[in-house]
């Protein structure tokens, strides 16, 4: 709700979050708080208009061997703001800067910037709005095509450069630039064997997800997501006598 009402108070339309079984056909389960706006960044009108936010529920069976860890999980919340042409950059990193620090009043470990590859440059202007909002150059870290650069999902769509805030170690809070298009998939954008370039998209947008886990996680100032008030409830109805790692996978499971 703090989320919400943050985002709609600075001039964003709540959209509810969509069904887990998406409209876009390359996934099978809706992954990111972005699927149902991907036509937005390509060029179709938004009817929300340009600004919006939503709590997106998400299934991502990709880190499935790492569930029962502190923090990976196969169904999450993720908390976004979206901006079709309306705000970019600067706008987009002082509105998480906002809500992190002088909203919830947590403390940023680092954040990470786009070093620069594959015919994109170093992310220059992002580094340059963190460090005027106050964050040192040594918590200002540059990283690779890899980690710091997303999509496109399935055989192609909107990309670009992110960065990331990381609080109490881990990371809670991607913020995606999209200002490409790539008519492919990720592995060929990185493998770049099938010769398939990036294309500069019309209009930049924003596209940004936060976990709800994991912000929890850091606001209640406990070690895991399993002992959030999301998953307490859930896990004192498992069996003592299963271990840790396996209350927490069927807690996962369960939700």
């Amino acid at each position: 709700e703090k989320f919400l009402k943050f985002f709609e108070s600075r001039g964003h339309k709540i959209v509810p979050s969509s069904s887990l079984l998406p409209t876009d056909p390359s996934v099978l389960f809706t992954t990111a708080g972005m699927q149902q706006f991907k036509p937005y960044y390509l060029g179709e009108k938004s009817p929300w208009g340009k600004n919006v936010a939503s709590c997106q529920k998400c299934i991502r069976t990709s880190d499935i061997e790492e569930v029962g860890d502190e923090r990976h999980l196969t169904f999450f919340e993720m908390l976004g703001n979206f901006s079709f042409g309306g705000y970019f950059k600067e706008e987009a990193i002082k509105l998480a800067y906002k809500f992190i620090v002088k909203e919830l009043k947590l403390e940023i470990d680092y954040v990470t910037v786009f070093e620069g590859s594959h015919g994109v440059e170093f992310d220059k202007e992002s580094y340059g709005i963190w460090k005027n909002l106050g964050i040192s150059e040594d918590k200002i870290k540059k990283s690779g095509i890899e980690d710091n650069f997303w999509g496109p999902t399935g055989t192609g769509g909107p990309c670009g450069p992110t960065t990331e805030i990381y609080v109490n170690g881990i990371e809670i809070w991607n913020i995606v630039f999209n200002e490409f298009y790539f008519p492919g998939t990720r592995e060929e954008l990185l493998s770049g064997i099938s010769g398939k370039k990036l294309e500069k998209l019309k209009t930049p947008g924003v596209d940004t997800g936060m976990g709800l886990e994991r912000l929890a996680m850091v606001v209640q100032k406990v070690s895991t997501v399993f002992e959030t008030d999301l998953f307490e409830p859930i896990i004192k109805l498992i069996p003592e006598e299963f271990n840790e790692r396996k209350k927490r996978i069927i807690a996962d499971h369960a939700r």
